[in-house]
Order: C-alpha cells, then sequence, then structure tokens
C-alpha cells in the first residue's frame, strides 16, 4: 500500500479526519503464508481464523473463501458467521460461556463445539438424553500444565479427572462420543517451547483416550506472533518466533506421531499472527501547544483507537500545503481526543510535526477495533484497499450519535 500526503488528503476528503486502512491483500498472504508453514508438514492442517481478534466482516469473509473455519467464543460471533454464509459444518464453537441454548442448537447444527466446563457437559447429557436418536459429537478443550508461572481458567482439568468423567459418561449414554481434543494458553511469550510442550501433551492424551483409532481432529490453539518491523521486534526481551518456526514444532510432532490414514486433522487458530499487521490508523495533526518544557501535538486518535501496548510504528506524512505551523521543539508528544492525562498515542515523537500532517500508525490489526469502546468520540470508519484494483472501498462507516445511543431509552 503505496501512501502519500495526497492520498491521505484525499481519503480524508472523502472519510473524513480519521480512519481505518485495511489491506485485504496483506491478509491473505498471511493466512497462505501461515498455512503453507504447516501443510509443508503436516498436509491436514486447516486454520480456524479468530473473529475475537478481528471481527470486520471482510476479514472474515475471507477467511472463510481461503478455506477457513470461524472460530468463534459467543452467540455474537457465530451469528456474523452464519450471516456471512459460513456453514454451520464450518465453525467451531469455544469460549468459556455457552448459555445452554446456543450451546445445544450449534451442536446440532453440525459445529464443532469444544466443551469447556461440566457445566457445558451436563448441557450435553441432557441433550442426549432428550434426543436419544441424535448422534451428537463435541470436542473437549483441555487445561494441563505448560510450565506456566500462571494456571489457565479455561477448560477441562486432565488431572482431576474430568476427562475421564466425560469419557465415561458419554460411553454410558451411548449416542454422544468426543470426536476431537482441543487446547488454548495464553502466555507472554509465545515460545516455541510452549507449543512444542503443548503438542506433546496433546498428543498424549489422544494416546490416552483414543488408543485404536485417532480422533477427528486435534486442536492446538492460538496465541502465534505475527509479522513485525524490526523496531517493534526489538522491543520485546525475548525471541520473536517465525511462521515457519511455529510448524516446526507443532506439525513435525503429529507428522511423526500419525501416518497414512490416521491422520487426524490439525487445526491451528491465529488471530494476531494474520490480522495484527494489515491495518493502519491514520489520524491528522489539528493542534499544537506547549506546556513548559512538554510539547504537545493534538491527534485526531486516541489510545483506544490504536492500543498501543508497544511504541507502534509511526509514518508522519509533512502537510504539503501549509507548513507554517511547525512544532520547531522536539521531542513531541503525540496526544489523543480523549480528557484522559494518558492518552499519549506515541511519547517523545523525535521530528517536529505540522498541523495538517497525518500521523499512520501500523499493526493496528490485533483487538484494536474489538476494543474500541464508545468513549467520548464515536468509532472512526474503516477503509479497505486492493492492491489488484489499487483502490480503497468503504468497510465500515462512521459512527455517528445515533448508533452509540441507539440501545438507550431516551
Amino acid at each position: 500500500m503505496e501512501l502519500s500526503w495526497q492520498i491521505l488528503k484525499d481519503l480524508e476528503e472523502k472519510y473524513g479526519e480519521c480512519f481505518y486502512l485495511l489491506d485485504l491483500d496483506r491478509f491473505k498472504n498471511n493466512y497462505c503464508g501461515f498455512l503453507d508453514c504447516f501443510r509443508s508438514i503436516y498436509p491436514n492442517t486447516n486454520i480456524g481464523y479468530s473473529y475475537k481478534t478481528n471481527y470486520i466482516p471482510q476479514l472474515c469473509k475471507s477467511a472463510y473463501e481461503l478455506g477457513g473455519y470461524a472460530e468463534v467464543v459467543s452467540q455474537m460471533e457465530y451469528d456474523l458467521a452464519t450471516l456471512l454464509g459460513v456453514p454451520t459444518s464450518r465453525i467451531i464453537f469455544n469460549g468459556p460461556m455457552k448459555r445452554p441454548q446456543e450451546l445445544a442448537k450449534a451442536v446440532l447444527a453440525g459445529s464443532i463445539v469444544n466443551l469447556d466446563s461440566l457445566q457445558e457437559v451436563q448441557t450435553i447429557v441432557e441433550l442426549a438424553k432428550r434426543l436419544p436418536e441424535h448422534q451428537i459429537n463435541v470436542g473437549a478443550r483441555c487445561n494441563f500444565d505448560i510450565d506456566s508461572d500462571r494456571i489457565s481458567r479455561f477448560g477441562l482439568d486432565v488431572e482431576n479427572g474430568d476427562l475421564d468423567y466425560i469419557f465415561k459418561t458419554f460411553k454410558e449414554l451411548g449416542n454422544c462420543q468426543v470426536i476431537g481434543l482441543h487446547c488454548h494458553f495464553n502466555t507472554e511469550q509465545r515460545s516455541l517451547e510452549s507449543y512444542a510442550l503443548r503438542t506433546k501433551k496433546i498428543i498424549a492424551l489422544n494416546d490416552r483416550y483414543f488408543p485404536d483409532q485417532p480422533p477427528k481432529f486435534i486442536d492446538v490453539g492460538g496465541g502465534f506472533f505475527g509479522h513485525m518491523t524490526e523496531n517493534l521486534r526489538s522491543q520485546f526481551n525475548f525471541y520473536i518466533p517465525t511462521y515457519q518456526e511455529y510448524a516446526d514444532v507443532i506439525a513435525t510432532q503429529l507428522s511423526q506421531r500419525f501416518a497414512g490414514d490416521l491422520q487426524p486433522e490439525l487445526i491451528v487458530e491465529p488471530g494476531v499472527a494474520l490480522v495484527a499487521n494489515v491495518m493502519k490508523f491514520v489520524g491528522k495533526v489539528v493542534g499544537l501547544k506547549t506546556m513548559r518544557s512538554r510539547h504537545l501535538a493534538l491527534i485526531t486518535g486516541s489510545i483506544h483507537t490504536v492500543k498501543p501496548s508497544k511504541q507502534l510504528p509511526l509514518t508522519v506524512y509533512k502537510n504539503e500545503l501549509d507548513d507554517t505551523l511547525v512544532a520547531s521543539n522536539t521531542p513531541i508528544d503525540l496526544v489523543g481526543y480523549t480528557c484522559m492525562e494518558h492518552d499519549c498515542l506515541y511519547p517523545a515523537y523525535p521530528t517536529a510535526v505540522s498541523v495538517g500532517d497525518y500521523t499512520v500508525f501500523d499493526n493496528v490489526g490485533a483487538y484494536s477495533i474489538v476494543f474500541k469502546p464508545p468513549f467520548i468520540w464515536p468509532s472512526p470508519p474503516i477503509v479497505s484497499y486492493s492492491s489488484t484494483t489499487n483502490s480503497y472501498e468503504l468497510a465500515r462507516r462512521q459512527e455517528t450519535t445515533q448508533d452509540v445511543f441507539a440501545t438507550y431509552e431516551l
């Protein structure tokens, strides 16, 4: 995506002073690149795209068109998948709080439903008893030790007998079956060692609970790092693995354990790895201030629009029409529209900026959209870009006051 001050000026005139830019072609390249790494080792691999990471419908639909599953964690996300035309058999329903009616509906629709608690197991037991002639298939999310400082709150504990209970109970029912094993853990370092260990342990569970024939699928979850600039990468005090390195430690183990027609489907659920670098946020410099020794540039955005857990890659496109209002003193803090003191999108930017410049923040594709609250300003529009046609089109319009307050009683 080639940008210039004039291109951004033209986009501003059409869409407003701040907006997101979505690069669908980069998403497709990330998706195919990630999948190719795994399939080069274990061909029976598929992606379940994590809707919660970024549920822009264009992205979700693109993932389905590329052959992926919709990995959802709520009825809201499940409904979005069906609205986009995703068959229910291509939906993976995860999450810790599936209401009984939602759970039953998804199971009967043929979706992959990974049970997360004994309460959900009980819902399935009651459903099976109510429909004795119906074969019910589910997956089980497994919680085990991966040498982390934190014990995950999700899934079924494999050490206290929860899994034994499920297999025993389902066998007695006769019309219930666990057809897949699932795990997903959030760790700060997202290290290769962590993924190697969880894969080793879920294979061991396979050997214990499926001694004669492997399950239909083994799902090792998501949480992978994606592509990032060298500057962003350098802000982490640990190693950032590549797509191929993740594939090497996961897919290789499955390839060594399973052969021929007895290969279960390997499902991976990347979100951040696919979308972090496919979006940019464009904010315009609309004001300059000096407060004693502190120099400030006011941007038409906020920390809520870019979610800067790290110092994001930033490019400033200089005002080509008027450079008279220049902040000559540096460094300068780029601050947002909220009334919160901590609303600083980029502290100590080292180069002078002018009113009318455009700031373009990269790597805002993961969670920025879904975490943006209706706080002080409505959400900005999203503009998608196609390199094939070198064109821009609206993916989401500017949110309005009416949108924000539509559900309130006025």
